[in-house]
């Protein structure tokens, strides 16, 4: 396994060329504040919030500076099936911008400059992983949009560490509604069910799930469900972005 501060894999190097060759054929503007001249403007990088690292060391959820546990209650009482979940900014600001145009203006060469801090925490976290996925999208939105915005995110962290990438190890059986605007319960209820995973290629596997954005964990949760029925080992969360449920300063 690759690790932080070790040599560019080949594979690696030719993807990164060839989105930089794009930059200088088609000079980019930056994702967060849409400035010409880079994809991630070094202003922007300055404005990330970064999420929080006093965390439940489970799913994620941030604590009060003066609690030390290890796990929050509610994974103390009701553990997630996936190991951990870890989420690298806080989704607002240039980040919130820069996900918004990957997602729904076709900006596809933020996959790979947004991908870097992900990266750097997989390196950091010092997960068990033997393949990386990413959340599926549905057919309907798959057709719609083009390509998937969390395959773009994940495949640059799967070249750049050494592991296969199978976004098909994962997939939809039925379509779900947005979650904009659900609780938390009703987020869980409206992905329940909705993934499965195939056995042939996650059995006796650790596997890392990416995804763009979340909030509760129900979606990366509904994943790592699907994948443990279908024999994998352990799963791991990790998203470009969590949204905050805590004032940010």
């Amino acid at each position: 396994m690759l690790k932080a501060g070790q040599g560019k894999r080949p594979a690696y190097s030719v993807y990164q060329i060839f989105w930089h060759s794009l930059d200088w054929l088609f000079p980019p503007a930056c994702g967060g504040c849409n400035q010409p001249g880079a994809r991630w403007c070094m202003n922007c990088r300055r404005d990330v919030h970064l999420y929080p690292t006093h965390v439940c060391g489970r799913c994620g959820s941030p604590f009060a500076h003066h609690q030390n546990p290890s796990l929050c209650s509610s994974c103390r009482t009701r553990p997630p099936v996936f190991q951990a979940l870890r989420a690298w900014a806080v989704f607002e600001g240039p980040v919130r911008n820069a996900i918004h145009r990957l997602k729904y203006r076709r900006d596809q060469a933020l996959g790979e400059i947004l991908s870097l801090p992900l990266i750097e925490s997989v390196c950091s976290y010092s997960w068990p992983i033997d393949l990386v996925t990413a959340v599926p999208l549905s057919r309907e939105r798959m057709f719609e949009r083009g390509y998937n915005q969390s395959n773009l995110l994940a495949l640059p962290i799967a070249l750049a560490l050494g592991y296969p990438f199978r976004p098909e190890a994962i997939f939809r059986v039925r379509n779900t509604p947005s979650q904009v605007g659900l609780s938390g319960e009703e987020r869980r209820k409206n992905v329940a069910g909705a993934f499965q995973a195939s056995p042939g290629l996650v059995k006796n596997r650790n596997v890392l799930i990416i995804d763009d954005v979340t909030t509760t964990g129900a979606t990366i949760q509904s994943c790592a469900e699907a994948l443990i029925e279908a024999g994998a080992q352990n799963t791991f969360g990790l998203t470009l972005a969590r949204v905050a449920d805590f004032p940010v300063e």
